[in-house]
């Protein structure tokens, strides 16, 4: 089992925590302006906090049924997953004794992971936002050879609930771009990890969903889809954070029959929530037919309308001090 020394404070991150707006009052010496300022903060927090709230009740709902819809994920799981085992055998033989799972989800990967190196065993620290998914992963993890190396935790990849060092290595597939806070989340890792530690991040990056996003842009410029950010972006976070960085870059593309099946897709795997806004409405019949004629028009080919995941794997290791 994981040492108490490991975890910083409760394994458990509410991540809907009330933050009261401070007090606006008069002080001769600027009180009022500080006020002010420590006020907008707090709505910045509490609009942050509901935003998280919202992904993690998204993802909870589609917990059950997440395995079965989300090939493409899976898939990108399991080529980080190659090249974290790749890159720990090569730095260090076996793979490290305690590893975080930052975005764990239903825990399919993180079985994986975790039945890798029977020999030497390592101890998953399977961590999730949501708290659904958390439960069904813990019931799908029937195993107990397996399944007693395995710790499942509800945290925030901006506020990692462990001490410093604490970790071997870390592993994260398809979660981190949820993430408003790039540069946070790189120093969380940073801090997370033992000198000499190493770790593999997948993140769908810019440019994934573009068919979506232009359709849309022609026949709703006010429905948006997620503004993800750059492979770059993620690159010089992780470098400013004090991590060494090797980057490389893979599309997937999934093919779907019509428009509806697409939106389909990505509603059944809890990625439907719109991160910049939080009044997203029902699509009307004509607007999805419209949205139908475009793509096809636009991007409609034999296999049928594609959608583009452009991923970012980031390979990263902690230099020894």
């Amino acid at each position: 089992m994981t040492s108490n020394a490991a975890l910083s404070g409760a394994c458990k991150v509410n991540v809907c925590a009330n933050h009261s707006a401070a007090k606006i009052l008069p002080a001769a010496n600027g009180g009022r302006i500080e006020s002010v300022k420590s006020n907008i903060a707090n709505m910045n927090i509490n609009h942050e906090q509901q935003l998280k709230s919202r992904i993690a009740k998204q993802f909870s709902r589609a917990a059950t049924r997440y395995d079965a819809a989300a090939q493409v994920q899976i898939d990108i799981a399991n080529d980080a997953l190659g090249l974290f085992v790749e890159i720990c055998h090569n730095n260090n033989l076996t793979l490290p004794k305690r590893i975080i799972d930052i975005g764990c989800g239903t825990g399919r990967v993180t079985r994986e992971l975790a039945s890798v190196n029977t020999q030497h065993t390592s101890h998953i620290l399977a961590m999730d936002l949501a708290l659904g998914m958390l439960k069904h992963a813990k019931e799908q993890s029937v195993d107990a050879t397996l399944n007693h190396n395995i710790s499942w935790l509800q945290g925030d990849a901006e506020h990692l609930p462990l001490g410093d060092s604490a970790a071997g290595g870390v592993f994260s597939s398809m979660a981190l771009q949820w993430c408003k806070n790039s540069t946070q989340v790189c120093t969380e890792i940073n801090r997370v990890l033992a000198s000499g530690a190493s770790g593999v991040l997948s993140i769908m990056c810019e440019g994934s969903m573009h068919e979506l996003d232009k359709c849309w842009q022609h026949v709703d410029s006010h429905r948006k889809i997620n503004q993800f950010a750059s492979a770059e972006t993620w690159s010089s976070a992780a470098k400013a954070a004090g991590l060494q960085v090797t980057m490389q870059q893979k599309r997937y593309v999934t093919w779907h029959k019509d428009v509806r099946e697409l939106l389909g897709s990505i509603k059944s795997i809890g990625a439907n929530v719109v991160t910049s806004n939080t009044q997203q409405k029902a699509i009307s019949r004509d607007t999805l037919h419209a949205l139908e004629l475009f793509y096809q028009s636009t991007f409609g080919r034999n296999q049928g309308l594609p959608l583009t995941y452009n991923v970012c794997f980031l390979t990263l290791v902690k230099p020894i001090s």
